[in-house]
């Protein structure tokens, strides 16, 4: 393993990054700094985030999950058409977002209803016309985990969701209700050139993981007991590009007025370069220190350890 020793004659910087200096924003918190930040000859920089807050008001409804669409049927089960609702952006509960549901008021979007079981935190469907809750490439339904749409072995959402006949005409959702937006926060850096690993083993610029621990309309307070630091192959920084996505490495939903703060402290470490050695310091060495051959007693050809 790799040592380094923390240069303790040179001085750290820490650097508070405010969202009302950016020079841009939406999706990404682009910071120009008047005074570059400089690594020391011959050292090498370390990089760590120490601490963030952001507000708390990452929309659960997105446009990566807005659309639910409903296939109605002949009684003998040939498609008549499909439909699609689209919900506007913004936070739902399951009451919200049963009510948006049912309030429409032109056809064909009125033909289906939802119904939410609070005891159970499931959805269901009901209309006067056989129906399925559908998905294709023309008539999305993205919100599968919204709603409590059960997955494949694939793990991919399971459609179409077919109607039960008793009662008539109702569609069951197989799992419970999730309006949580997310339940960490990625904080990427996209100019220092991380190499870090998702779950999936995609490479990313993912430096920190920050868990949503408040509620809706709180402080997200990140202040870790514990730092990560990074090594960061730059002799000098003169802008930073931060960016936030959600658990499933979209863009977070929060608009583009919200403020963020995010410090972070540079360090600097001198790691030691590995000796060299000539042919003739090799050849001595071996000269003076001579292999010596191992019996081989068990008569498996590799000597006795």
């Amino acid at each position: 393993m790799a040592s380094y020793t923390l240069d303790t004659d040179i001085q750290s910087s820490t650097l508070y990054l405010d969202s009302t200096n950016c020079v841009s924003r939406s999706p990404t918190y682009r910071y120009t700094l008047a005074s570059p930040i400089r690594c020391p000859t011959a050292a090498r920089m370390l990089v760590s985030i120490i601490g963030m807050t952001l507000p708390n008001v990452i929309a659960n409804i997105t446009e990566n999950n807005n659309k639910l669409s409903f296939q109605i049927l002949t009684s003998t089960g040939v498609s008549v058409l499909i439909y699609t609702i689209t919900f506007p952006v913004g936070i739902y509960s399951a009451w919200t977002f049963r009510d948006y549901i049912n309030g429409q008021t032109v056809a064909p979007a009125n033909a289906v209803q939802c119904i939410y079981d609070e005891k159970n935190f499931r959805f269901s469907f009901v209309s006067t016309n056989r129906f399925q809750v559908f998905n294709n490439a023309n008539r999305p339904t993205t919100c599968g985990a919204i709603i409590g749409a059960g997955k494949t072995s694939n793990n991919e959402y399971d459609y179409p969701i077919v109607y039960s006949s008793t009662p008539a005409y109702t569609v069951y959702m197989p799992s419970t209700v999730n309006f949580i937006p997310t339940p960490y926060v990625f904080l990427k850096i996209n100019n220092f050139n991380l190499s870090n690993i998702n779950s999936i083993g995609v490479i990313n610029n993912t430096f920190v993981r920050i868990p949503v621990n408040c509620n809706y309309g709180e402080i997200i307070n990140y202040r870790p007991a514990e730092v990560n630091k990074f090594l960061v192959n730059r002799s000098s920084i003169n802008s930073i590009d931060l960016s936030l996505e959600d658990y499933l490495n979209n863009p977070l939903a929060i608009g583009s007025s919200v403020e963020l703060q995010v410090i972070m402290k540079f360090e600097y470490i001198n790691i030691p370069e590995a000796p060299r050695y000539d042919l003739g310091t090799i050849a001595h060495f071996f000269k003076e220190n001579p292999i010596k051959e191992s019996e081989d007693t068990d008569g498996d050809g590799l000597g006795d350890v």
